[in-house]
Order: C-alpha cells, then sequence, then structure tokens
C-alpha cells in the first residue's frame, strides 16, 4: 500500500536560497530514462506524478484530473520555458513551474519513493505507472527529513562473526542492486528487493548455525567460507 512521504514546507523569502519574488513552490521534473533522461521537462507533462503531491495540513493535490480535464488547485505564477527574469538572479528560461503557495505550507508525496533534502530544495525519486523512474524537485522549499516509501536497498552478503577479510563493502552491494533492478526501482524493483533481502536473512541464519561447531575446530573464517561455498 502506498505511503506518505512528507516534502518539507515553502520558505519564507527572506530565508530562501535562491532568487524568489515571493512565497511559492518551483516544481522539475526530470526524467531518468529514454531520450530525455537527466534532462528537465515541462510539469504539465507529468501532471498524473504532480497529482501525488499534496498540499497543506487538509491534503490538497496539488493538481487533479476532472473527467477529461486537469485542474490546478492552486495558481500557477509562472510556466515552463523563455519568460522575462521576475527578479535579479533569476533565470530567463524557466526549467519548471512556479506555483503560488503561502509560507509554511507542508507538501507530502502520496505514493512510492525516497526523498533526499538538499540545500534549498528537496528531491524525490519516484516512478510513474509504468515504472519509469522521475526525479522531482522541490525549489522554494525549506526541506523535510530523508524519508522512504518502498525499500531500494539489497542488504549486504551474511558475513561470518569477526571475518573482516570477507565483508561485503557498499560499493559491491550498489553494483548489485543496478545490475538486478538499474538505477531507479520501480515497485517490482521493490518487491524484488525485499525477497532477496528475506532470502539473505535465511542463509544469514543457515551460516551462523554452520559456524558453531567450525569455530570449535579452531578453522579460519576463510576456510569456512571456501567450506560454505
Amino acid at each position: 500500500m502506498a505511503g506518505l512521504i512528507p516534502l518539507g514546507r515553502i520558505v519564507d523569502p527572506s530565508k530562501d536560497v535562491f532568487p524568489s519574488t515571493g512565497a511559492h513552490l518551483d516544481v522539475r521534473v526530470i526524467p531518468q530514462f529514454g531520450a530525455s533522461k537527466g534532462k528537465k521537462i515541462d510539469p504539465k507533462s507529468a501532471k498524473s506524478l504532480l497529482q501525488n503531491i499534496l498540499v497543506g495540513k487538509d491534503r490538497r493535490p496539488l493538481v487533479q484530473q476532472q473527467g477529461q480535464d486537469w485542474k490546478w488547485n492552486l495558481p500557477i505564477t509562472s510556466e515552463f520555458g523563455p519568460r522575462k527574469a521576475p527578479t535579479a538572479g533569476a533565470s530567463s528560461f524557466h526549467q519548471g513551474i512556479d506555483v503560488g503557495i503561502p509560507v509554511g505550507t507542508e507538501l507530502t508525496y502520496k505514493g512510492y519513493g525516497t526523498y533526499r533534502p538538499d540545500h534549498g530544495f528537496g528531491s524525490l525519486m519516484t516512478a510513474d505507472d509504468q515504472g519509469n523512474p522521475y526525479e522531482i524537485r522541490l525549489l522554494h522549499t525549506e526541506p523535510g527529513k530523508a524519508a522512504s516509501v518502498g525499500s531500494s536497498v539489497v542488504p549486504a552478503a551474511p558475513q561470518l562473526p569477526d571475518a573482516t577479510a570477507v565483508q561485503t563493502n557498499e560499493k559491491n552491494t550498489d553494483r548489485l542492486m543496478a545490475s538486478l533492478v538499474g538505477e531507479q526501482p520501480s515497485l517490482k524493483d521493490m518487491l524484488l528487493a525485499g525477497a532477496l533481502q528475506k532470502a539473505m536473512q535465511r542463509k544469514q541464519e543457515t551460516m551462523n548455525q554452520f559456524m558453531q561447531p567450525i569455530q570449535s575446530a579452531a578453522i579460519t573464517p576463510q576456510q569456512a567460507m571456501e567450506l560454505f561455498s
């Protein structure tokens, strides 16, 4: 079941690290697949994702579908694309959409994903209904804490007690994850990762049982690993 991921809140413009004309949210959408991978696209083309951004304590969708049309529940103050820079230091090509939202308003994402706070903004990694990965950046916010719904972590391989020579490092775990599910896991990938975690836990339990008689026989961890493999 999808959960709720806190996305921080709208920052006071006097504390904003970015040039600002007032309290608002700047939403930027970056596909992590296909020809547009790594490029900022018009957020209006990703409304099915942005409808999962909930605004305020009443959790109003940022945008929602009504019949064949889509309705933005808050005013858009600057569109994606070329524009006259609204203030000193602002860009003349807007890479997102500005939405007028009051200072301190809480933001939440309904669904699966991983949120990471950064300097002056937050970044959400998620996927659409087809499993295509996206990054959504939320500028002009006071970022919240890192959070995740749907685990994308593959646990380290089981270890022998005190066997530092056979420890699996983080890079090996990252490579395993990439080879299994790619850079940005979909819901299917997350379920696969969960199944893998359970399998590794069972292997760890088996190994611990196997090690008890071996430890009393004065066999080195390396020799034990060779026997176990």
